[in-house]
Parts: C-alpha cells; sequence; structure tokens
C-alpha cells in the first residue's frame, strides 16, 4: 500500500512540474544569450577582418607613395646629370679631367632606405642611423636602381620616312635635279648616292644580321630549339616588323603580299605606328615567345641615340664589327674590364676618340677605313659612340609591411637638336662630313678636324611607365 502511496505521489510531481511554466524564461533567456554570444563573435571577427583590410590598403598606399617617391627622386638625381653634364661638354679641359661617364657613375648609384647598417658599424654609427630613422617622416621602405639602356637597334627606325623639302636635289628645277642626280664624278652625285640608302635600309640590315647572329647561337646550343625554329627566316621576320610600324601604304616590298596575308590570318591589325613599348613585338604573326625572348633586349622602341662603349657586351660588339672574331673580342674585353687571373686591370675608355684609337690601332680589330665607315652608316641611323648614355631604365620599388609596389619607368634626356641654316635655292646643301655639326657652317680647312658641337641635354621626361 506504501508503494502505491509513493507512485501516485511521483506522478503527480511529475505532472506539476511539466504544467508548470517558471522554467521556460530561464530556457528563453539561455537561448537569447547563446545567440547573441554568437553574433557578437560574429561582429568582432568582421570587425577584426575589416581592420586587417584597411590597414592592408593603408599599406599598399603607402607602398605605392614610396615607389612615386623614389621615381621623382631618380628624376631629380638625372636632372643634376644633366646640368653636370651640359657643363663638361662645354668645357673642353673639364671633360678630360672628368669625363662624363664618371659623372654618369656617382650619379646612378642605388638608392636604399632604411640606410643598411653593416654588422661591423659601431657604436656611434648605431645611433646615428637610429637617431636619423627617429627623426624622418618617411615611412616604409624604398630602393631605387638605374640601369643604362645600350641597346640600339630600335624596330621604329624601320619606318619609311617620307621626303622632305630638304632632302638632296629639293628646290631645284626638275632638270637641274636631274643632273644633280646622275651626273657622275660631281658632288651631287655623290649626295645623291649616300641619300639612295635611307636611315632604315642601316637599321634593318643591323637587325637582320644580328637576328642570324642569334638564331645560329640558339641552334647550335639548343637542339630543342633547333628542332621548332631551324628554317626561321630573319630577313622576313624583320620585313613583317617593318610592315608593322611603318604608315600604311608605304610599305613597299616583294614579300608584302605574304605579310598581308599572315595578318589577315591571324585576325591582327598592324599598327602602321611607332611602337610604344618592346611588349608590341609579342603581337606579331610570326614572332613567337622564344623568338622574341630571344631578341628583345638587344631592342629599344625609345631613342637610344647614344651607344655606350663601356657597356657593349658580345652581341653589342658583332653589331658593330660583324667581321670581329673570337680572339679579337677576347682582347677587347681583356683591355676594357681586364684579367683578374693575369692581374690585368681593365681601362675604360675616356671617349670615343680612345675607342678608335684602341679598336683601331691597338687591337687591329678593323682599319681605319672600316671603322669610319661602319661609325658613318651608325650616323646615318641616327647613333653615336659615347663613354655616357642619355636612355635610363629606373627601377623603384616601395613597400610596407607586407605591400609591395613595384615601379619600373624609362627615362630619356633627349639632345637638343642644332639648327640648320636654310638652303638658297638653286643650292645643294653640303653633305653631313662637310659639315658634321648639322648647323650650316663651311668645311674646316684642309689638315683640320672639325670641331664638333657640344650636346646639349635637355630635361629628363619618362616616356614610358610600368607596374611589376
Amino acid at each position: 500500500m506504501r508503494f502505491s502511496m509513493d507512485n501516485i505521489s511521483n506522478s503527480s510531481f511529475i505532472k506539476k512540474t511539466l504544467k508548470s511554466e517558471q522554467g521556460i524564461a530561464l530556457l528563453m533567456v539561455m537561448g537569447v544569450i547563446a545567440i547573441l554570444t554568437f553574433l557578437l563573435a560574429d561582429f568582432t571577427f568582421e570587425t577584426k577582418l575589416n581592420k586587417i583590410k584597411i590597414y592592408n590598403q593603408q599599406d599598399k598606399i603607402q607602398a605605392r607613395l614610396n615607389a612615386e617617391s623614389g621615381l621623382n627622386f631618380a628624376l631629380g638625381k638625372l636632372r643634376l646629370y644633366q646640368e653636370g653634364r651640359n657643363k663638361i661638354e662645354k668645357d673642353e679641359s673639364l671633360k678630360s679631367a672628368f669625363p662624363s661617364s664618371d659623372l654618369e657613375a656617382i650619379i646612378i648609384q642605388p638608392f636604399v632606405f632604411p640606410p643598411p647598417i653593416s654588422p661591423k658599424a659601431n657604436i656611434i654609427q648605431r645611433t646615428a642611423v637610429d637617431d636619423f630613422l627617429k627623426k624622418t617622416i618617411f615611412h616604409g621602405e624604398l630602393s631605387v636602381t638605374f640601369s643604362k639602356v645600350s641597346g640600339f637597334l630600335n624596330p621604329n627606325g624601320l619606318r619609311v620616312q617620307p621626303k622632305t623639302p630638304t632632302d638632296q636635289g629639293a628646290g631645284l628645277p626638275d632638270a637641274a635635279q636631274a643632273k644633280v642626280e646622275t651626273e657622275p664624278g660631281t658632288e651631287g652625285a655623290e649626295a645623291a648616292k649616300t641619300q639612295a640608302q635611307p636611315a632604315w635600309t642601316v637599321i634593318e640590315k643591323k637587325m637582320i644580321e644580328t637576328f642570324q647572329r642569334l638564331l645560329k647561337d640558339k641552334n647550335d646550343s639548343d637542339e630543342e630549339f633547333h628542332l621548332r625554329y631551324g628554317n626561321v627566316d630573319a630577313n622576313y621576320l624583320v620585313k613583317e616588323l617593318r610592315y608593322y610600324v611603318s604608315d600604311k601604304g608605304s610599305f613597299q616590298d616583294s614579300m608584302q603580299p605574304e605579310i598581308e596575308a599572315k595578318f589577315s590570318q591571324k585576325n591582327i591589325t598592324p599598327k602602321f605606328a611607332p611602337m610604344s613599348s618592346i611588349d608590341e613585338l609579342y603581337l606579331l604573326p610570326s614572332w613567337d615567345d622564344a623568338l622574341v625572348d630571344l631578341i628583345k633586349d638587344r631592342m629599344s622602341v625609345h631613342e637610344v641615340s647614344v651607344i655606350a662603349i663601356n657597356e657593349l657586351t658580345i652581341e653589342d660588339l658583332k653589331i658593330l664589327f660583324p667581321a670581329i672574331n673570337n680572339i679579337q673580342v677576347e682582347e677587347f674585353f681583356k683591355y676594357r674590364d681586364g684579367d683578374v687571373d693575369k692581374k690585368i686591370k681593365g681601362k675604360k675608355f675616356k671617349d670615343a676618340e680612345d675607342f678608335k684609337r684602341v679598336v683601331v690601332s691597338e687591337l687591329n680589330i678593323v682599319s681605319d677605313s672600316e671603322y669610319l665607315e661602319r661609325i658613318t652608316a651608325l650616323k646615318d641611323a641616327g647613333l653615336v659612340i659615347d663613354t655616357a648614355g642619355k636612355l635610363y631604365k629606373v627601377n623603384s620599388r616601395g613597400s610596407m609591411n607586407n605591400a609591395v609596389y613595384n615601379l619600373v619607368a624609362y627615362v630619356d634626356l633627349p639632345i637638343k637638336p642644332q639648327p640648320k641654316k636654310p638652303v638658297p635655292k638653286g643650292q645643294v646643301p653640303p653633305p653631313d662630313d662637310q659639315d658634321p655639326t648639322g648647323a650650316g657652317k663651311a668645311a674646316p680647312p684642309p689638315g683640320q678636324a672639325a670641331k664638333a658641337t657640344p650636346i646639349e641635354l635637355l630635361l629628363p621626361r619618362v616616356v614610358e611607365i610600368r607596374l611589376e
């Protein structure tokens, strides 16, 4: 009986408990707290994530500002170089005592911030650097490097230039002009002969020679490359390039139908204008990536004008003197760069005359007449020999924490053109060898060398900029 009463009382307790609503509020409160805790955790995570994004964005902006400030710093240094170079060019005594190449070497030294501290630095040096960094308002890191662009094969030089009134014989009556151009033994005939080979033909010839040499060397050393590109015609590739950059309708060649069909087949529209970036070579239908990579470092779409003789490579030397042999190449670089094993100290060239003396007299690479012929051909293509350059590649790398911004800019210091005196109607302008300055002056007396007009560099300007 007692057992039954206990069971009844337990069941009554359970029923009362189930009917009671006192625990519902507690469960609801606990559920709300759990939901709020989850929302708070999610909100905290989103807040931290947004904070990190903002910091990263700030770092990116700061890295970009650092890179841009590095480019401005490079332009400032090149402005100093321009001022100093013009002063040196105008003073012969200063030019012999302090060559332009020495000034250039000082100016294009790399710049790094914050300044690196040597492990051997003493406490005074370390303290000085630390105090400097505390007082500066520059945040992050910066490195600026300069490299001189010495490649002198310009694809834009292949463009066919229209005739101008200053061409040989222009301004003369038709009969007189024909006489000037055709009468043998006259100065006009010699000038017409020179004018018959425009600058683009010189550049095309040099470009074909260079391409053929590079292809031969690559085929000899790379069997896979030979299997794929062994039958490549360098002459056709260069003509395709000339068609791409020449004005529409100005390209006249026996290969024109084949080239036009190639562009049409690949659905590529020729630019018919100068190239603004060397990467445009990848757009040519017959120029595979491997072919572009083979030659693009030898080219520049910007006006180099100056061949820096102290930075000539083996390929550059072979372009200048195609008949040079391997022994002469070795002797040339041994003279210029020295030989550590034989303890020979290199001798950098002081100027173009020093380069000519070594090439012609000391190393006997070419004769005096052959050297003059090569230099004249380069001059026809708008190129001159010198120790210092005028086109530079500036790499400005700014960073802030993990953000990095790398700017690559090509900076040119244009050479101020010399004014030419107008040629009176009915007269023939003097050849370039009688007027080396281009200013319309008379030729120097026999036995005296013509005094070249000193070059004058204009303000540096950015001709190409890219983000890498």
